[in-house]
């Protein structure tokens, strides 16, 4: 395929003694390049040089989960260590996220904490643990979220619907479903929390109990005025990549890369 966009992916950190680890699962990757773009990881560099050599070379970024970023970053209450991603992963997507949504037009997908490391860049905050801290609209306690919420449920993949916005960038990303639903698999503890919002975005997409599971530039916002792709989701799409909605995701992203690169090629 011609003219393939290259979009950047950020990497875990692992803590290791005697030597630290950089880590990426390859979903990740195999789903940028299933899509038709070519995939650079970015290795968590503090050296400020490297992003600014590097981000230009970029079509597309993509921000992939992990553990939680630092509260700090949002207000929120102080959690134990192993909870967080490394100090240096921290350091490094906060400002890889912040450089490429406030001084670049690059599109942009956040997948899990990618999605919520979106919201935090533009000022948001976060549900910092679902199960004991969110109020569910009209009662009742939230979906099993996370992992250590589904003691006694089959333990096979568990999936929930999310409903989104109509006529959202969410929407069409996953190819404008029937009654705009989408069934999404669940793996996070945290989530956007539409009581501290976040500059440039909003809420396109939840699910049954209220959580955030899409997020995207509001209607007003410069972003959506100039057509910018700026998508967060909850959910993990890369591990569903067998369903075409999952596909056309990273289809999308790498479309949104495809057009601007072919823009910036022709001096437009």
């Amino acid at each position: 395929m011609e003219n393939q966009p290259l979009i950047g992916l950020n990497m875990s950190v692992l803590e290791q003694e005697g030597a630290d680890v950089l880590r990426v699962h390859l979903d990740y990757p195999d789903a940028v390049a299933a899509a038709g773009g070519w995939p650079l990881c970015l290795p968590a560099l503090d050296d400020p040089d490297f992003l600014r050599e590097v981000l230009p070379m970029l079509d597309g970024v993509l921000f992939v989960g992990g553990a939680d970023y630092d509260p700090g970053h949002y207000g929120g209450h102080p959690q134990p260590a192993e909870e967080l991603v490394a100090p240096r992963r921290d350091r490094f997507d906060l400002e890889l996220a912040r450089r490429v949504l406030e001084n670049t037009d690059l599109p942009v997908l956040g997948i899990c904490g990618g999605c919520q490391l979106l919201w935090i860049a533009c000022g948001g905050g976060l549900v910092q643990d679902i199960r004991t801290e969110w109020a569910v609209p009209g009662g009742g306690p939230p979906l099993p979220h996370a992992g250590k919420d589904r003691t006694g449920i089959d333990p096979g993949p568990y999936r929930h619907d999310v409903l989104l916005t109509p006529d959202s960038l969410a929407a069409a990303g996953v190819g404008n479903p029937p009654g705009n639903r989408v069934e999404t698999n669940s793996f996070h503890h945290q989530a956007a929390d539409p009581a501290h919002p976040a500059r440039h975005l909003i809420v396109s997409g939840k699910s049954e109990d209220g959580i955030a599971e899409a997020v995207e530039p509001g209607p007003d916002t410069d972003w959506t005025r100039s057509g910018r792709f700026v998508l967060g989701v909850q959910w993990h799409p890369e591990r569903m990549r067998d369903e075409e909605p999952q596909r056309r995701l990273f289809e999308a992203l790498v479309a949104a890369a495809r057009i601007r690169k072919t823009r910036m090629q022709n001096g437009r």
